[in-house]
């Protein structure tokens, strides 16, 4: 195992080689303003779920994957339940009860995955 120093390097110089690549391919999409959120989230999940294949093994590394396909997943729903909830109740309240939906989908999602 290494130790937690050396990991923090290595997700460090992973998750930047990879959002330059992730950069330089967002290049070519249209419009250019989803260029960042396709360079940095990927590229920062992908390396730390390579370092923690590597460093920890493939269960730990199944548990991450599926916590980030849960988290993408309330993701969507909390963007889906905002935008009609900002229509009706002020920004703090919106976030709040679309906070609701994005734990209750994370939760749907990962449970049978993880039991």
């Amino acid at each position: 195992m290494l130790s937690d120093p050396v990991i923090l390097v290595i997700k460090g110089l992973a998750g930047g080689g990879l959002v330059v690549t992730f950069a330089l391919l967002s290049e070519g999409l249209s419009p250019k303003r989803f260029a960042g959120l396709f360079s940095a989230a990927p590229a920062v999940a992908l390396a730390g779920l390579t370092v923690t294949l590597l460093d920890k093994g493939a269960h730990s590394a199944h548990e991450n994957a599926t916590g980030m396909v849960a988290g993408g997943a309330g993701m969507v729903a909390y963007a889906a339940a905002v935008v009609p909830l900002l229509r009706r109740v002020r920004a703090g309240g919106a976030a709040a009860i679309a906070l609701v939906a994005w734990t209750a989908v994370a939760a749907i999602v990962a449970l049978p995955i993880l039991l």
